[in-house]
């Protein structure tokens, strides 16, 4: 946004999208704000409280600085010391040191999410079951090679906290955050559970939902007002040591390494230096967060005294950073500072490709910024321009590419075999593909801008590829797993609470046929590349250095007590076959769990007939139609008791061991 006349309409999208709140502060007091835009809720008194996401782990790494201040930890310490318990598969877990978690290079593989989203429940499964989790998984990389985006490390930072200083988590953010920084709306959901100030949830079809509990609170479980939060961004402003020293938030604002298409990140921030703002001399820091429901983005330009904070229920993390850019430009605006749109790159294309690319040639494991993996076979037709082949589980792609004068690739508009070499026509926008080979490997590489039409842009440089080879595994092992192509999977290890039944609930094998060894597993759009190593695993190939590489899974094939054939994820969530239940029709009276979950599926005898349930206490059911989409949740307030039957689809009975649901047609 350049213009002042602009802002109403950036506070009427605050407002619609939740609320957003500007704090600037030249004073040393902590009440001091000089601009503060935010939404009331329903009730008049005051703003609505938010999770903040990802955003929290700014409020772990504070509070670990905090100890760092006072000796208590040393950054470059390993974790044992404060984590004695600690252990992992992978001996390497010795040598990450507890600034490792902070920048995201211990190497850890992501994110452990079982029992990690509870609807009306604040369980603390996941925070008191992850050190056994983590100790059967490996490392994905040796710590301090890389970084890439890791939610357990803010979970063990979480833990070191409450060893160190004897404490809860809980009460260490309200003493030694919330208090000092004199807020009341920032807490966690242990002393936020059934806050009257939190904010509604909604389904996508607007339905009211049971709110949704975030309880990987280190990670992502601090619930705040947007008032809040941008006063907790405030505190990172130069000369104001309210929280820790300004030594403290330099080294937690500087950029973990120098190389460019690495993660920009540092301990804690998303951005410990943000371009757009850095080519006007301007120092901006920031970081965003999502959870299932609520989303967040925190922005602070800590010489310039501004604080942004945007948080909302619906949209994205991504949307909510670009109006606190708009809200930022528009407050440096006011004090002179003119933050200008980076121009698009020339494109002069270069008619022969040099046979030195002819080295780049194969296949490729593509993901940018933890998106959905897609296999590439990368080509280049009589050095004429690059043709890569994208495959998924669901499509197959074709998209070309033109040597540029930079030594770098832009996209074409058109495939050359449709439109011909002679009628090359550049596609909108400024991204670009290149190629680095160096003793890790051979990477490509992605730049350029990425535009939210009305919203404004930002810019994106990442390691979004790395070549992999066949991979020659026996015949005997891959047709074990070509038996379950197609298959469908269902989760059943869940609590009954568990947002994971919605969202992660259900995912299709599917083995690769272009290339040998590997297979996708396909969940909810988003597919995850697995290597088969032998009959039972499949671990995932990637060793991107960035992002790119995060939330890594492997997979075992077991057999459960029941003698059902189970999938597990090295995250610990458990999968069963859906061939493997039962039908639902007229003869099911009553379903008895033997453990939390049953599935079954819908006869079409019964398809179409709605179905009376009667539920006990701690339970959920969940009905899902042939695309796998939920179509009813009992986590929808004021449900009701009659479920519906859906030609081709599931139901699912949530609860604990042993639990009774009444069924009547």
């Amino acid at each position: 946004m350049k213009h002042i006349k602009n802002i109403a309409a950036v506070m009427a999208l605050l407002m619609l999208t939740g609320c957003g709140s500007v704090k600037t502060d030249k004073t040393e007091n902590t009440d001091a704000a000089a601009k503060s835009v935010s939404a009331e809720n329903d009730t008049g008194d005051g703003e609505y409280i938010y999770c903040v996401g990802s955003v929290s782990k700014i409020y772990s790494t504070a509070a670990v600085m905090q100890l760092a201040d006072k000796g208590m930890v040393e950054l470059d310490t390993p974790i044992t010391e404060y984590i004695p318990n600690f252990k992992m598969a992978d001996e390497r877990y010795k040598d990450i040191t507890v600034r490792m978690l902070m920048d995201h290079t211990s190497g850890l593989m992501g994110s452990t999410t079982v029992n990690s989203n509870l609807y009306d429940d604040n369980d603390t499964y996941n925070h008191d079951h992850l050190l056994e989790d983590l100790a059967s998984q490996r490392l994905k990389a040796e710590p301090g090679k890389y970084a890439a985006y890791c939610n357990d490390g803010f979970g063990l930072l979480e833990l070191i906290v409450e060893n160190v200083t004897d404490m809860t988590y809980t009460d260490y953010v309200r003493e030694n955050i919330s208090d000092k920084l004199c807020v009341t709306d920032t807490g966690t959901p242990l002393n936020m559970y059934r806050d009257e100030k939190l904010v509604p949830s909604f389904s996508a079809s607007g339905l009211p939902l049971d709110t949704s509990y975030c309880m990987t609170i280190g990670a992502g479980g601090i619930y705040a007002t947007a008032s809040d939060t941008a006063r907790f961004g405030a505190a990172f402003f130069t000369g104001d040591e309210t929280l820790i020293s300004d030594n403290a938030k330099n080294t937690m604002a500087t950029r973990h390494n120098d190389n460019e298409y690495s993660d920009d990140n540092g301990l804690g921030w998303d951005y410990a230096e943000m371009l757009r703002y850095k080519q006007c001399g301007v120092k901006v820091v920031g970081k965003g967060g999502d959870t299932s429901m609520d989303h967040a983005f925190l922005m602070t330009a800590p010489d310039e005294n501004i604080s942004v904070a945007v948080l909302s229920n619906g949209g994205g993390s991504t949307q909510n950073e670009l109006v606190a850019q708009a809200l930022m430009d528009t407050v440096l605006q006011e004090k002179g500072i003119t933050v200008t749109e980076p121009e698009l790159p020339e494109c002069t294309i270069v008619n022969e490709i040099p046979d030195e690319y002819k080295a780049y040639e194969g296949w490729y494991i593509m993901n940018i910024m933890g998106g959905s993996d897609t296999l590439c076979r990368v080509t280049f037709p009589d050095n004429k321009y690059l043709h890569i082949e994208k495959i998924s589980s669901r499509k197959t792609e074709y998209t070309d590419y033109v040597l540029t004068a930079d030594s770098d690739f832009a996209e074409l508009a058109c495939e050359v075999e449709e439109s011909g070499f002679d009628k090359r026509l550049a596609a909108g926008g400024s991204s670009r593909l290149s190629f680095e080979k160096n003793t890790d490997g051979t990477f490509m590489r992605v730049s350029g801008g990425m535009t939210y039409p009305g919203l404004g842009s930002f810019d994106i440089k990442t390691y979004a590829g790395q070549m992999i080879d066949e991979n020659n595994v026996g015949e005997d092992v891959l047709n074990s797993f070509k038996a379950l192509d197609g298959k469908k999977f269902l989760l059943v290890g869940d609590k009954y609470s568990s947002g994971n039944y919605e969202d992660k609930s259900i995912g299709q094998f599917f083995v690769i046929n272009e290339l040998k060894g590997y297979a996708f597993l396909s969940g909810k759009k988003m597919d995850k590349l697995l290597k088969i190593t032998d009959s039972r695993h499949l671990v995932s190939p990637k060793n991107i250095p960035s992002s790119s590489s995060r939330d890594l899974l492997d997979i075992t094939f077991e057999t459960d007590k029941n003698g059902r054939q189970t999938m597990k994820t090295s995250f610990g969530m458990e999968y069963i076959f859906a061939d493997d239940i039962p039908e639902f029709d007229a003869s099911v009276k009553n379903v008895e769990l033997t453990g939390s979950a049953a599935w079954y599926s819908i006869s079409d005898s019964i398809a179409n007939t709605p179905v009376t349930v009667t539920r006990p206490e701690n339970s959920a059911v969940i009905v899902f139609n042939k695309f796998d989409e939920p179509i009813y949740t009992s986590h929808v307030k004021d449900a009701g008791n009659i479920i519906p039957m859906p030609k081709g689809g599931r139901v699912l009975f949530l609860g604990e061991q042993g639990s009774k649901f009444g069924i009547a047609v």
